[in-house]
């Protein structure tokens, strides 16, 4: 299973230049060995898509299964 952004549904823009990423349950980042994480701020969407494209993965954690 491959995680496809999806803007309205994922992101908040509360404020100007500032995107929050909101993963949907089923994932999560993949580049922290001692964290399980489903939410990240980006200063650019680019920075935003780059981090999707390497570091979002299928996640099986309790709150995603449960």
């Amino acid at each position: 299973m491959k995680y496809k952004l999806n803007f309205a549904r994922d992101v908040d823009t509360d404020e100007p230049d500032v995107y929050i990423l909101n993963l949907p349950h089923g994932f999560r980042f993949d580049n922290d060995p001692c964290a399980i994480e489903h939410v990240r701020g980006y200063d650019t969407i680019k920075d935003m898509k780059d981090d999707i494209r390497w570091w979002v993965v299928p996640c099986d954690c309790k709150g995603c299964k449960g």
